[in-house]
């Protein structure tokens, strides 16, 4: 009996998996940024390790989406210089990055949890996030298989 509901529960979150993500486009389908604007996407691949928790994605102080694994999200910015900031529960050295970006360029932004960063012997030590900047050719190929969503 057990095994039974145990499968009636598996299924009902994989049912539940596929009805959160069947309005979200592939990457590719946005259309192009306004002209003088530049575009910053910001993506969390599906690594192993990776908790299903979103996290905020801030620019200079500013929330402008979240953040969760498997999802890229992007924004259309003026040209100009940006802090890309990620909510963490722990610091991390360099976690956040600085971009300057001017009119038709485009940035990715990486968003990687670091799983035992903070940990002790004793339990979590929360929830720690960073931000690398990608080469562009290699961000969109592993962009290719997320999902994009508002942010």
């Amino acid at each position: 009996m057990r095994g039974r509901w145990l499968a009636v529960f598996a299924l009902s979150v994989l049912a539940l998996a596929a009805c959160g993500t069947e309005n979200y486009a592939r990457p590719g389908s946005e259309p192009p940024p306004a002209a003088g604007m530049a575009r910053l996407y910001f993506f969390r691949d599906l690594a192993p390790y990776d908790k299903p928790i979103w996290t905020a994605v801030s620019l200079n102080r500013r929330r402008v989406g979240d953040s969760a694994p498997g999802t890229v999200f992007y924004r259309d910015v003026p040209p100009g210089t940006y802090e890309i900031e990620v909510r963490s529960d722990e610091l991390y050295p360099d976690q956040f990055k600085t971009v300057t970006v001017r009119a038709g360029s485009v940035v990715y932004a990486k968003i990687q949890l670091l799983p035992h960063w903070g940990a002790t012997g004793w339990g979590n030590g929360g929830t720690t996030f960073i931000v690398s900047i990608a080469d562009p050719a290699t961000a969109r190929r592993e962009i290719a298989a997320l999902a994009l969503t508002p942010g």
